[in-house]
């Protein structure tokens, strides 16, 4: 697998160990889009959906967004992960679902469409590259059509925080991996496969390389491409009439995230935008 300078050698080499959001049994992750439509987390996505829709994921993982949107809403999805492991495991999905989605081997820094598409989505990923800005700029200028969508998921730099010095605390006073684990699990609790668990243990706690980011960051990399924001999870999805206000919204985050926290809850301190590329982008 041929990677860029900004895709990092070892988060490939984590994930090729254990993919993220994958379960012991293929059929449960079947059974899991069947049964629940990942596009209900995300309000501002569905209205975007139709068979219409071209749409392209960005470090798909074991491929549960790109198989839930092409199952429930019919749209022609093409999904790209620079993991072989995790795209042979969510193209044996689509294919025994029928689903007809497109999952391809690429580093993101390295692919290019022949077209652009109406949506890109890029959950958890940017974050676990050398450089989140260069790849927000990749997406933007060469992946989403004028006039088109980027949703666009990250870790959030204040609800984040806490949970990790969590984690930093327990290890500076000598837990090792296995006392870490029963940790997470007593957070997240509502993780009852022991895979499904391990794999988002391991993303969350033993990952060898993120970053945090704000929405009043990340605004001022989409503006410089044209692209406008939305919605947001910040203030769940509602409408807005200024970013400001949002922009201070966000900082309470973390005081939720340390009561959460301290309620024995998993917080994941994590942020969607939703952006639209201007129509002469």
């Amino acid at each position: 697998m041929t990677l860029s300078d900004f895709s990092r050698p070892e988060v490939l080499a984590f994930y090729r160990s254990l993919p993220f959001n994958v379960h012991g049994d293929r059929q449960q992750t079947i059974d899991a889009i069947r049964s629940g439509n990942s596009v209900d987390n995300y309000p501002c996505l569905a209205p975007l959906l139709s068979p219409a829709t071209r749409v392209l994921e960005v470090g798909c993982g074991s491929g549960w967004m790109s198989n839930s949107i092409a199952h429930h809403y019919g749209a022609d999805v093409t999904a790209i992960d620079f993991n072989e492991g995790v795209i042979a495991y969510a193209q044996d999905v689509s294919d025994t679902m029928g689903l007809g989605v497109r999952f391809l081997t690429s580093d993101l820094f390295l692919y290019t469409p022949d077209r652009p598409y109406d949506l890109v989505v890029s959950l958890g990923v940017l974050h676990h590259t050398g450089n989140c800005a260069a790849a927000i700029r990749r997406l933007c200028r060469e992946f989403v059509l004028p006039g088109g969508h980027l949703l666009l998921g990250l870790y959030h730099a204040y609800g984040r925080r806490p949970f990790l010095q969590h984690f930093a605390r327990l290890r500076a006073s000598g837990a090792g991996e296995d006392a870490l684990f029963v940790e997470y699990r007593r957070l997240h609790s509502n993780l009852t496969d022991e895979t499904h668990l391990r794999s988002w243990f391991r993303d969350q706690v033993l990952h060898p390389h993120e970053t945090q980011h704000s929405l009043a960051e990340i605004s001022e990399v989409l503006e410089s491409l044209n692209m406008e924001i939305v919605s947001t999870s910040i203030n769940r999805f509602q409408d807005f009439d200024d970013l400001e206000v949002l922009f201070e919204q966000e900082k309470a985050l973390e005081a939720v995230s340390r009561q959460r926290l301290a309620s024995g809850v998993y917080f994941p301190g994590f942020f969607v935008v939703l952006a639209r590329k201007a129509a002469d982008g």
